[in-house]
């Protein structure tokens, strides 16, 4: 197939006088005589796309994630799905199984999928949010009491999330309220008042907790905690157009351009107070977090709505994607985990929530640019998730896999990965979030792109 190279200075015009998608589908339409069987082969992966979604990762969670004899989910169930009933429940797990429910029952009308959203609906708010102090707990027991008060601003934002679209799924006054008040109760907790950002982590009662943030080396700030909180205020802005939300929005998506995306398209990781990146983060990249940056900026950019903030963006998401094939995607489509040393040593493990968002940030660096050799990126990582990650014969994806594709099974006691384990299959950050979105995702713009092009 042809491909047509439609410059970065180009597209950004088109951007700025309004045309966007429209304008480069009707360029790439009218110039390549290939597209024919280009929208066949979309039409064929939407597919193939779809019955992993309805067919593997939905079903699994609702036969193997339902507590049997309570109200919730469990918080972990091993390689065969079976129930690991002493596992702690993660207000994460909780949050990230209500927002991909709620996204599957807006896009299908299927009862199961909607019981499913309303269930972590009602444990979040039964069981995690603190009715004292406000807020959602970051983690309960099996029987639902209290384990840890400590609130992690990365939880918060992922609850604000979820129930933003929770609330696009089922809008009502009550659920807004609650969206509301714990956005204002965000910003008058979590967000620095001296500089800018969010602090990491606090005391059930709101007081700064130093010693348990969510960075490698206890720095006072991380690109991964911002990330989702920018996340969450898009999702916010979406269905509340509140003039604080959007200024907060706004800064967060030009903290991310001028403060942490780097002049390589990497992003840094670990920052002081003033949002200076930490020496020890400098040589790092973290091509999961590059790839899912790259797409999810700009989805908040265009939420926004504002052209200056689209420009500025719309090449950094290109510099993104490339910085990524180049040197943290495999030969075969596997994504690498992460570089250190400056890039001189790569860790080829492949974790399960690396391949999906490669998915979604190559489809999205295809529609921005009209660009061919993206769509073959995620075509080519999608044969690799097909292949070593899903689990074929007990369902899902298994959590990691080393470079060759082989699943690991068991879970050392000197994992580099502490976080999930390999030995479960659902745990407190193993969910159907990334996969299950990356899948919506593919499908959603499969549907832009043939509905426009037709």
């Amino acid at each position: 197939m042809k491909v047509y190279d439609l410059t970065k200075t180009n597209f950004v015009r088109l951007e700025i006088r309004g045309l966007t998608w429209f304008a480069l589908c009707h360029i790439i339409k009218t110039q390549n005589p290939d597209m024919k069987s280009q929208l066949a082969e979309l039409s064929e992966y939407k597919k193939v796309f779809e019955n992993e979604l309805t067919e593997d990762i939905l079903p699994y969670w609702i036969k193997h994630g339902v507590e049997q004899n309570g109200d919730g989910f469990y918080g972990a169930a091993d390689l065969k799905g079976v129930p690991v009933l002493t596992a702690k429940k993660s207000c994460v797990l909780n949050a990230r199984i209500l927002w991909t429910f709620s996204a599957a029952a807006m896009k299908y009308n299927n009862p199961l999928y909607a019981s499913m959203a309303e269930r972590a609906f009602n444990v979040l708010q039964k069981y995690f949010a603190d009715a004292e102090y406000g807020g959602y707990f970051m983690e309960i027991n099996p029987d639902n009491t209290l384990s840890s008060g400590i609130k992690h601003t990365y939880a918060q934002a992922f609850v604000i999330y979820s129930l933003c679209k929770f609330y696009e799924y089922k809008p009502n006054e009550a659920t807004l309220k609650i969206i509301r008040d714990f956005f204002c109760l965000l910003e008058d907790k979590t967000k620095d008042p001296e500089n800018i950002g969010y602090k990491e982590a606090f005391t059930r009662d709101w007081h700064l907790f130093e010693e348990n943030r969510m960075a490698d080396n206890n720095e006072p700030k991380s690109m991964n905690t911002h990330l989702h909180i920018l996340e969450a205020y898009a999702a916010l802005y979406k269905i509340w157009k509140d003039e604080r939300v959007k200024v907060r929005l706004t800064e967060l998506i030009n903290l991310f351009i001028e403060k942490i995306i780097r002049k390589d398209g990497h992003l840094g990781l670990f920052y002081d107070e003033q949002f200076n990146e930490a020496e020890a983060s400098k040589g790092i990249c973290s091509f999961g977090h590059d790839i899912e940056a790259s797409w999810l900026i700009w989805e908040a950019a265009e939420i926004l709505g504002d052209k200056k903030i689209k420009a500025k963006m719309l090449p950094l998401s290109h510099l993104m994607a490339d910085a990524v094939d180049v040197s943290g995607l495999d030969k075969d489509g596997g994504l690498f985990l992460e570089s250190t040393r400056f890039g001189s040593h790569i860790r080829t493990n492949k974790h399960w929530w690396l391949q999906a968002e490669t998915l979604v940030g190559f489809m999205n660096a295809y529609q921005l640019t009209g660009d061919v050799k993206y769509w073959e990126n995620v075509k080519l990582s999608w044969d690799f998730i097909d292949k070593h990650v899903i689990d074929h014969e007990n369902g899902e994806w298994f959590t990691k896999v080393n470079r060759k594709g082989v699943p690991y099974l068991t879970e050392p006691e000197d994992d580099l990965s502490p976080y999930y384990r390999n030995d479960w299959k659902i745990d407190p950050w193993k969910c159907p979030y990334h996969n299950g979105r990356a899948m919506m995702e593919l499908l959603n713009r499969i549907d832009q792109i043939v509905n426009q092009i037709n």
